[in-house]
C-alpha cells in the first residue's frame, strides 16, 4: 500500500467569526503553499470557522451563513491546489434533512465535494441545533481509502465499525478541550489526552485502520468558555502504535506526517481484527 503525505493546521477560530477566520485560513494556506502542493491530504479541525456556539449566538451564526456561499468558496479554495485533498474540519451546516442542521465535515477536492460526514455523538449545544444521519462516506486519495468521524464520536465504537473493511484510515477534526474539572484537579497528568489518545489507539487496532485525530490547540475564547485550553493531535498505525503526537501550541504552525500504509498490511495479515470483527459479527452473538 502507498505512502501519504498529511498535513494539517491545529486552527482556533475567533468564536462566531465565520469571514475572519476563512480569511485567516486563506491565509495560511497561502503562507505555506509549496507544503500545501506537497501534501496528499490538509486538514483543519472541528468548528475551525465559528468555534462551538450556544443558543444565544446561532441565529447571529445563521445570519453569517445566509450572506456566504461558504461551500462554494471552500470549493473555490481547494482549486488553487488541485492534487490536494482537503478536510474542512467541520461546521455547522444546513443537513439533508430539510429544515435541519448538522456538524458537517467536508472533504474537498479540485472543485469537487468528495464526501460529506455529520457527527453522530451530538454533545452539548449541538443537541439543539444539529442532527445526526446515518451517512458514513469513503473516498479514495491515492489508492488509500478514507473514512470520517467527528471528535466526540471518538467514544463511539458502533461509529467506527461502519468503516471496517472499507476504509485504510479514519480521520478526526476535533474540538476537544483540556480543561480541569474535580477529577482532573487530582491528577498531574491531562486526563482529556489520555483519554482520546487511548480511544483514538483502540478504535485503529480493534477495527484494522490507521486513525488520524487532527485537534485545535491554545487558548479558545467565547462567552461561555473564558480561556479554554484546547488540546493536541495524534496519528496512530497498527501494528506500530502511537506514530504521531504534537503539543505544540502554535496553532498556526503546520504539521505534516507520512503515513505508510505498508505497516497497515502486515497488521492485517497477522492480526485480522477486521475479519474477526465480521466473522463474530455473523454468529449473531452481539
Amino acid at each position: 500500500m502507498p505512502k501519504l503525505k498529511i498535513s494539517f493546521f491545529q486552527y482556533c477560530p475567533i468564536f462566531n467569526e465565520v469571514n475572519k477566520n476563512l480569511i485567516n485560513v486563506i491565509n495560511l494556506l497561502s503562507e505555506n503553499s509549496a507544503e500545501i502542493n506537497k501534501s496528499d491530504v490538509v486538514i483543519f479541525p472541528e468548528y475551525f470557522l465559528s468555534g462551538s456556539l450556544d443558543l444565544n449566538h446561532f441565529e447571529e451564526y445563521k445570519n453569517q451563513l445566509k450572506n456566504l456561499d461558504l461551500i462554494e468558496r471552500l470549493k473555490l479554495l481547494s482549486k488553487e491546489y488541485k492534487n490536494t485533498t482537503f478536510i474542512f474540519g467541520s461546521c455547522i451546516l444546513p443537513s439533508s434533512v430539510n429544515g435541519k442542521f448538522g456538524n458537517i465535515s467536508l472533504a474537498v477536492c479540485n472543485g469537487e465535494v468528495l464526501a460529506s460526514y455529520d457527527k453522530k455523538a451530538l454533545i452539548y449545544n449541538e443537541n439543539y441545533t444539529c442532527i445526526a444521519t446515518d451517512n458514513y462516506p469513503i473516498f479514495d486519495v491515492k489508492g488509500i481509502k478514507i473514512g470520517l468521524t467527528i471528535c466526540w464520536d471518538t467514544i463511539l465504537p458502533e461509529v467506527y465499525r461502519h468503516y471496517v473493511k472499507k476504509a485504510d484510515l479514519v480521520i478526526t477534526p476535533a474540538f476537544w478541550g483540556i480543561g480541569g474539572n474535580a477529577l482532573q484537579a487530582k491528577y498531574p497528568q491531562s486526563l482529556e489526552k489520555t483519554y482520546y489518545r487511548q480511544l483514538l489507539v483502540t478504535r485503529a487496532y480493534e477495527n484494522a485502520f490507521a486513525t488520524l485525530f487532527v485537534n485545535s490547540v491554545g487558548q479558545y475564547k467565547s462567552p461561555f468558555y473564558s480561556d479554554r485550553m484546547m488540546g493536541g493531535s495524534l496519528a496512530v498505525m497498527p501494528p506500530i502504535g502511537e506514530v504521531f503526537f504534537t503539543n505544540s501550541k502554535k496553532a498556526s504552525e503546520l504539521q505534516s506526517l507520512e503515513l505508510d500504509f505498508s505497516y497497515l498490511s502486515q497488521y492485517r495479515e497477522f492480526y485480522a481484527t477486521d475479519q474477526d470483527f465480521l466473522y463474530y459479527k455473523s454468529k449473531n452473538i452481539f
